[in-house]
């Protein structure tokens, strides 16, 4: 079997999949070992914990909420950080599946589309005041049905070739995704982050298309959030000990559905046992999904934004035995249960935010998964 048919077809509580772009799938199957962190130190215990669980050859999958608190309600079973070394990891061509067919026949609800605009408004409230620069809100639309988590993995797959493409079972829930985002990754002594802010739909022709490239490239919005979030990289990577390289160059990367800002960042450090925890720990939330300055920012979202984001906008990836590994953050993801599914999105408000076009911003980000199970 391939891997996602060795995912599909295992009954144990943990199970894992990951496709990054240009490389074999990894699927980890059940847990040999299990550490569980949590508070404010999280990464540095996970760092510390990595170091002494594993073994030469051995690889841990890992995943992080946002916030540092317990996961609660329907997070229940993924904790504010957890590693697992599988029992059995698979690897091999990055195949799919047939699934169900039963994702068609899914129900969208989306009840926060007024309380979202009035949150956004709240925010951008806040930023004129002086109380932040930016912060970003995020919302949830509930897709009800029965799902099947691997025919979406299949689906987004086949989609989204140039993302990293994931799924974190637990039970019966299955946190999945598509995230384009790299958050961090270590190969040898090389570190490589991507700045990922300002977003632009697709046009419709590719005049049209053009056209809004142009437009994000020129808006002193779009630029201003993508400028928080190459300043923020560069500055925590440093401390952290990293030997950056000059600047890159700020591209559009282009993905079904949406444009985006993207600069390239790169470093060099010695790799030790822990370390790409050590290095996510000095980065996370970026000002891509918290916001800035990143503890006021963390503060007002706590305080104001009316749902729970769980492992949404928190690293995922996986380590292995010299500390190196790759972390994305998940972005484009949905919670899978046997209700259906939870999508979540958000989008960074500044101070020229308006809350109609902000709410149009995460109907965009949405349908990476809508448009996969409807």
């Amino acid at each position: 079997m391939n891997p996602l048919e060795e995912f599909a077809s295992w009954s144990d509580d943990d199970r894992v999949y990951w496709r990054a772009p240009g490389v074999d799938a990894m699927v980890g199957l059940g847990a040999a070992r299990v550490v569980e962190v949590d508070g404010v130190r999280r990464f540095t215990a996970a760092a510390a914990a990595a170091a002494e669980l594993l073994d030469e050859g051995e690889i841990a999958f890992a995943g992080f909420g946002f916030a540092d608190r317990p996961g609660t309600g329907e997070w229940e079973g993924y904790p504010s950080g957890r590693l697992v070394v599988p029992k059995r990891v698979v690897r091999g061509a990055a195949l799919g599946v047939s699934g169900t067919g039963t994702n068609n026949a899914l129900r969208i609800e989306d009840s926060t589309r007024a309380s979202y605009r009035d949150t956004v408004k709240h925010a951008a409230e806040a930023i004129n005041a002086g109380e932040l620069a930016k912060v970003v809100v995020a919302r949830t639309v509930d897709a009800i049905g029965p799902v099947d988590p691997t025919d979406v993995i299949a689906r987004l797959s086949r989609r989204f070739e140039s993302c990293v493409v994931f799924g974190f079972g637990r039970g019966p829930l299955c946190f999945l995704g598509a995230s384009p985002e790299v958050l961090l990754e270590l190969q040898d002594d090389l570190v490589t982050t991507f700045a990922l802010a300002g977003t632009a739909p697709r046009g419709a022709n590719s005049a049209q298309d053009q056209a809004n490239i142009d437009h994000l490239i020129s808006n002193p919005k779009e630029q201003s959030e993508h400028r928080y979030v190459v300043e923020y990289l560069r500055t925590r990577l440093a401390l952290a000990g990293v030997d950056l390289d000059p600047v890159g160059p700020t591209e559009v990367r282009t993905l079904p559905g949406i444009h985006h800002l993207s600069t390239k960042v790169t470093g060099r450090i010695v790799p030790e046992p822990g370390g790409v925890l050590r290095l996510v720990g000095a980065l996370h939330p970026t000002p891509a999904v918290g916001g800035t300055p990143t503890t006021f920012a963390q503060q007002w979202i706590s305080q104001n934004e009316e749902l729970e984001r769980g492992w949404y906008a928190g690293p995922v990836g996986w380590i292995d035995h010299r500390g190196c590994g790759s972390f994305y953050v998940a972005l484009r993801s949905a919670l899978a249960s046997p209700e259906g599914l939870r999508l979540f999105a958000g989008a960074g408000i500044v101070a020229s935010s308006d809350p109609e076009q902000e709410l149009i911003e995460t109907d965009l980000k949405l349908t990476a998964i809508l448009d996969v199970v409807t």
